[in-house]
């Protein structure tokens, strides 16, 4: 029994002490995303990247002196766009992805410690991320090949709307996976923090379900820059 509260104790010490060493941030900005894959073998095909939203909220604690570990939970845009080109000139698609994304990173200040010190501080991280993807929207514009003009040129049609994922009808996978790195540059005030902030996700799983050809496989690459505020609870 007494084994038992000392144990207990411990913890309960140990959890207080991560408490004296804990931050949670709030910072919000833009998002770079591209669809990365094998589209050697389509014709005329183009696919590009386009810009978005996140938003990011974590909580950091120290483990050890300038060591920390770090997760959160975040809403990202990963967006990109189909394009037709040359003779095709004019067909398109614009997909806006939504994703909620949570990632578990270790990292470490590299100049001054804010929990410390006061002043401008560095810090870089690295790690894996999940995600789930939300929801899926899409604005385009389509040749429509019964309506040919006199001239011989093709009409095209603006469209618009969501993906139905119970329907899937193309299969997309919605859970995802890879590996995610950060730097931030952030200025410490007593209990706040201001910072700007820089994550990478490098997309490890196929973004299409039953897909077994690996030369096919294609995955998100997605750049967001932000800043915000972190409060500490020292």
């Amino acid at each position: 029994m007494k084994k038992r509260m000392c144990f207990c104790l411990f913890l309960l010490g140990a959890g207080l002490s991560a408490q004296n060493k804990l931050k949670v941030g709030l910072d919000v900005g833009y998002t770079y995303n591209a669809l990365n894959g094998n589209f050697s073998n389509l014709i005329d095909t183009k696919y590009a990247g386009r810009y978005g939203f996140g938003i990011n909220l974590s909580g950091e604690y120290m483990i050890w002196k300038s060591l920390f570990v770090s997760t959160g939970i975040s809403f990202l845009q990963k967006n990109y766009k189909y394009e037709r080109i040359e003779s095709h000139n004019g067909w398109y698609s614009d997909y806006t992805n939504n994703f909620i994304s949570l990632p578990l990173m270790i990292g470490t200040y590299i100049l001054n410690n804010p929990h410390q010190d006061k002043g401008v501080w560095i810090k870089a991280a690295g790690g894996i991320y999940s995600e789930y993807w939300m929801s899926r929207k899409y604005d385009g514009q389509y040749p429509v090949f019964s309506g040919l003009y006199p001239d011989g040129n093709v009409p095209y049609v603006k469209v618009s709307g969501k993906y139905d994922f119970k329907e899937n009808e193309n299969q997309l996978d919605r859970w995802g996976y890879g590996i995610q790195g950060q730097a931030q540059l952030g200025y410490s005030l007593k209990k706040l923090d201001i910072y700007a902030a820089y994550n990478y996700q490098y997309g490890l799983s196929d973004i299409n379900m039953y897909n077994e050809d690996k030369n096919k496989k294609e995955s998100f690459r997605s750049y967001m820059i932000s800043l915000g505020l972190s409060y500490k609870f020292n």
